[in-house]
């Protein structure tokens, strides 16, 4: 089962810098500096989160080749909400860092952040000036010294929030989204379980949708016991687990089955003889969004439903 992500989730990129480090010494620049701030969908840090990052940089456009490919695992936020990366330093997916030619093409990077089990694409952002002083010092050889230029005209000031990405995540709906860049939807979480203490009477050699009158876990939606359907809320596999007790009046030949579509999907026990039970029956299949599910009684020469017991999830 999928662990449930508790909050919402906003990350703000501070900035993009080259690294110094080793530059006196002659060396190559290690990396480009990435932090961020995690935070709630109101405003609160996300203090000592675990999460991990892949970065892309691509050449010539937003979906042009990848040069170079990264992920950083076992990423854990700090008391204040803050992670901090070096793009470069983390484990190498595809291409050298090193190896990246600055000097031709424009460059994009491409960051995705992993929630629960998937990797979610937040957006990808054009390098700007900063990141191609990696190609400038990459020779270290300094050309001659050129005529003094008249001082230029005193620039305005840049906004500090341009380069800002504000991440969230609806928790209700399981949508991730960036600003003014991509949303989506997570995988939704569903499981439940419910017992039918009572047994209902029922006209002998009918078919009667068993309901529900203790239901006793219940995540996501999809589930109504009051019906004894389930509708299925999003594509995937789920397994179902049904159990049956042949109490009531002490008629036979009774059978227990399960249905999608009001349609018979697999017969799980036949002939039942009154006092006779069904231990729990696992049932597997492929579902779409919409589908519905129920489990049948044949209520055989019998004059009631019997009791039991019915219970899903979604594998994926």
């Amino acid at each position: 089962m999928k662990r449930i992500i508790s909050c919402g989730l906003t990350a703000l990129v501070l900035f993009f810098a080259a690294e110094k480090a080793g530059w006196s010494q002659g060396t190559v620049p290690g990396g480009i500096n990435y932090q961020a701030v995690a935070r709630d969908n109101v405003g609160k840090e996300l203090v000592n989160t675990d999460i991990e990052v892949r970065f892309t940089i691509k050449s010539g456009s937003p979906t042009g080749t990848i040069v170079y490919q990264e992920v950083f695992t076992d990423v854990t936020t700090t008391k204040y909400g803050v992670f901090s990366l070096t793009i470069g330093k983390g484990d190498p997916v595809t291409g050298t860092f090193n190896g990246i030619d600055w000097s031709s093409f424009n460059h994009y990077l491409q960051v995705e952040v992993k929630f629960e089990n998937l990797f979610m694409d937040m957006g990808t952002m054009q390098f700007m000036a900063v990141p191609y002083a990696l190609y400038a010092w990459k020779s270290l050889e300094p050309g001659p010294q050129g005529p003094k230029g008249d001082k230029g005209d005193k620039g305005e000031p840049g906004d500090p929030a341009s380069d800002n990405q504000t991440l969230t995540y609806n928790r209700t709906t399981k949508e991730l989204s960036i600003a003014q860049g991509n949303t989506v939807t997570l995988d939704i979480e569903v499981a439940f379980r419910a017992r039918n203490l009572i047994s209902d009477l029922a006209a002998p050699l009918s078919n009667v949708v068993m309901t529900y009158d203790a239901p006793d876990l219940s995540i996501g939606p999809g589930f109504d016991p009051a019906t004894g359907v389930f509708t299925v809320p999003a594509d995937g596999i789920y397994t179902f687990n049904i159990s049956y007790y042949a109490d009531g009046d002490d008629g036979d030949a009774r059978k227990v089955s399960l249905y999608v579509n009001s349609a018979l999907y697999e017969t799980i026990a036949t002939g039942i003889s009154h006092g006779n039970t069904i231990s729990v029956r696992s049932i597997t299949a492929r579902l779409s969004t919409g589908n519905t599910v129920t489990v049948v009684i044949n209520t055989g020469t019998a004059n009631q439903t019997g009791t039991g017991t019915f219970a899903g999830y979604k594998v994926n």
